[in-house]
């Protein structure tokens, strides 16, 4: 049995069970791993109809020349871009042992580069290379949850481990990144990071999920003003304590306040000062106009 394939089927249950094994089989398997000795009716369910399953997940793993490819959701890339990231990564892989390319060059019709990971001992680098985005990255980062993502579609040398570490984000950073997508919002901007960062982080945060690129590209296309002020407002009540949002809070709606009388352009304060209001009040606790 595929010790690569085995690894990845334990550390994605959830895609797996059901739908594919059964949790009774699901079990056989993480005994097997664990080298626990199996009962015979056990045995019996591992070399017939798990075996079979195991072996249609190892056809995933797809051998061309000396490379090894590994595909995470291969329904969602693009035939022809496949064959093409197999390709370059067997220009990589001549050099580097651990290589993956992932982005919208898989999946979407049009895309601005090609992403390329290349495992690196330590530390963390990027370069270009015409429109070939390479990123060195070594094993620990690859555990942070924008890595993750990335994996979740991508063609690679080896078993990408899944095993997101997550690192709570401060008030001020998560305020931060609401005010840069409200005003990435308002002003239609073509490329809107700090939204993509804030839906991003508010699913894993408050759901415990971790968006693939093309879920995250999809969700930015529906999502208005009302979804980002939703959004910010639960993802505060579930990361800190209504004590502490209250005193960090106060302050900031009443210089939110002042700024609103003194600066003429003042959609976006208007915008804060009511979130946070209902935040903190569950309701606006004065009618702000946008002048």
């Amino acid at each position: 049995m595929n010790q690569n394939i085995l690894k990845i089927v334990l550390n994605k249950e959830e895609l797996f069970v059901p739908l594919l094994f059964t949790l009774k089989q699901f079990n056989i398997l993480k005994k097997y791993d664990a080298h626990i000795t199996l009962s015979n009716a056990e045995k019996k369910a591992l070399y017939t109809s798990i075996k079979k399953k195991m072996e249609a997940l190892n056809s995933i793993m797809i051998e061309q020349k000396d490379v090894e490819f590994y595909v995470n959701n291969p329904d969602l890339i693009i035939p022809e871009r496949l064959k093409q990231a197999q390709t370059i990564i067997e220009t990589y892989s001549k050099k580097y042992d651990k290589v993956f390319i992932s982005g919208s060059f898989l999946f979407s019709k049009e895309y601005n580069d090609i992403d390329i990971f290349i495992m690196h001992q330590r530390g963390y680098k990027e370069e270009w290379n015409e429109n070939k985005h390479i990123i060195f990255l070594s094993e620990k980062k690859l555990f942070e949850p924008l890595f993750q993502s990335a994996s979740l579609i991508s063609v690679s040398t080896f078993a990408i481990p899944q095993n997101v570490k997550k690192k709570k984000p401060i008030l001020s950073e998560v305020m931060s990144l609401y005010h840069e997508a409200v005003i990435e919002y308002i002003k239609k901007d073509k490329k809107p990071e700090a939204m993509r960062r804030l839906i991003f982080d508010y699913t894993l945060f408050c759901h415990n999920k971790i968006l693939n690129a093309k879920e995250l590209n999809k969700l930015l296309k529906s999502i208005d003003i009302s979804y980002l002020n939703k959004i910010i407002k639960e993802f505060c009540k579930i990361l800190f304590s209504k004590s502490y949002l209250y005193v960090e809070l106060h302050t900031y709606i009443n210089t939110l306040n002042e700024s609103i009388k003194n600066i003429k352009l003042n959609e976006h304060l208007i915008i804060f000062k009511n979130t946070y209001e209902e935040l903190l009040y569950g309701k606006q606790r004065s009618k702000a106009s946008i002048t």
